[in-house]
């Protein structure tokens, strides 16, 4: 059979299949989640090396952030709560368990609101001190109110950092530092406070700098000073940043929390490099992680008019696309994207405007998400409908059939109309194409 009457075939045959949910898997009693790569995880995990004075272990340290949306909170009199269990598990490279750890905590909001907040989340942080070597990190999510549990594992190389010559630690990406205030916190780092960004997002209207968090440790051979060279490097532009710095090495730690203005960079996916020099520019050591700058207005009217004005065609009615697309000075743009969103804010009045910071959350995701090669994943199909309609309410995917090529059918129920989406991988190079019909209305539930 080719692959046109594949589809055609595909197509004709989605309502009749029983699609099993790609966010639900039942595991013996329990019934464990493994999350959509569709939607926005209800966590994020991130984790850094660093070293101790031991010189046979270092301290691997686990980021987590849960978001509010994902939680289920009861109400009571006068605020809502919910309450979850955030667990790691660490093996070794023969799979046997090495340590554990679980953590208790309660969320708190003041209104119903902020219970369905994708913005609103709890940060926390977990250590191991550990032999270098690979590891597999297991971390499990339990919502208690709902019983839902989600699991997310990585694999990882811990690095030892008590070597003779300097060496720098892992980069720590940083949502927010400030002197320590208080005795002992989970977020200590010397006499600082430095709070992990889990989901190296920067840019936009809540974070213009980068802040970001490494150690060198001086080593055996007591060196007086290590030059330290910071690059970043533009997914699509290569390196567009660089200074170096000579740094005295006076203690065995020398702790460095960095910024660096993105003001003037457009929204994309970085590399941040750092690295240590020591005499006659000889290279001790490096390391490379990478971070993402959002989409926002305010950097697409800067670097990308034309680009700011497509993403928003995809809510705009078709007289406001059109006038966008001739105006010519800064001050019309700004105007008229100012205006443009004053039209669609729930709560005029307030500072923030939750439509627009909704959008290009949406916008920010896709093109995390949805990514086809030197495609944008806004400009994919996916990409699309998720920037109009949000997280799906249910997804059947079908990615392995001898029959047909993979594809996924996205349902949205829980508000307004019913509609059902289909897309067809039909060259299995993860270009999921839609089908007809395009708007996704005018069918029945499958499900």
């Amino acid at each position: 059979m080719n692959t046109s009457r594949i589809l055609i075939a595909l197509v004709a045959c989605v309502t009749l299949i029983q699609g099993c949910a790609l966010t639900r898997v039942d595991s013996h009693a329990e019934q464990r989640f493994q999350e959509s790569t569709v939607g926005q995880p209800t966590y994020y995990v991130d984790y850094a090396g660093f070293g101790l004075p031991a010189d046979t272990l270092s301290r691997l340290e686990i980021y987590y952030q849960v978001f509010n949306f994902g939680l289920q909170f009861k109400q009571s009199e006068s605020e809502f709560s919910a309450d979850f269990v955030f667990s790691v598990r660490v093996r070794d490279s023969e799979g046997e368990q090495v340590k554990s750890l679980e953590q208790e905590r309660n969320v708190r909001v003041a209104n119903y609101e902020a219970t369905q907040s994708r913005f609103d989340y709890r940060t926390s942080q977990i250590n191991f001190d550990l032999p270098t070597g690979k590891y597999t990190i297991e971390t499990t999510l339990r919502d208690v109110g709902s019983g839902q549990i989600i699991n997310r594992d990585f694999a990882i190389t811990l690095g030892g950092f008590r070597q003779g010559q300097p060496v720098a630690s892992d980069i720590m990406f940083v949502q927010a530092a400030q002197a320590r205030t208080t005795e002992s916190g989970v977020f200590d780092k010397g006499n600082m406070t430095v709070v992990p960004s889990v989901t190296r997002l920067y840019g936009g209207e809540d974070s213009t700098r980068l802040l970001y968090y490494f150690e060198i440790y001086r080593g055996s051979d007591s060196a007086e000073q290590v030059n330290v060279e910071t690059i970043l490097r533009s997914q699509s532009r290569g390196m567009i940043y660089r200074d170096t710095l000579w740094v005295d090495l006076a203690e065995a730690v020398t702790r460095q929390l960095r910024n660096i203005s993105l003001a003037e960079y457009s929204p994309g996916d970085y590399t941040l490099e750092v690295l240590l020099r020591g005499r006659r520019n000889k290279r001790l050591d490096q390391k490379d992680e990478t971070f993402t700058i959002q989409w926002s207005q305010e950097a697409l009217l800067k670097h990308d008019f034309n680009t700011a004005v497509e993403q928003l065609s995809y809510i705009a009615a078709s007289n406001e696309y059109e006038d966008m697309k001739k105006l010519q000075t800064m001050e019309e743009k700004i105007r008229a994207f100012n205006a443009f969103w004053d039209a669609r804010d729930p709560t005029i009045g307030t500072r923030e405007n939750e439509s627009k910071r909704e959008f290009y959350r949406r916008v920010t995701f896709a093109n995390r998400q949805f990514r086809h090669m030197r495609r944008d994943g806004w400009r994919t199909d996916r990409g699309r409908i998720y920037i109009q309609f949000g997280e799906p309410d249910q997804i059947d995917d079908h990615p392995i059939s001898p029959e047909y090529p993979p594809y996924q059918i996205w349902h949205y129920y829980r508000e307004g109309r019913y509609r059902r989406f289909t897309f067809v991988d039909q060259n299995e190079d993860g270009d999921f194409r839609l089908q007809f019909p395009y708007d996704g209305l005018n069918q029945r539930p499958d499900f």
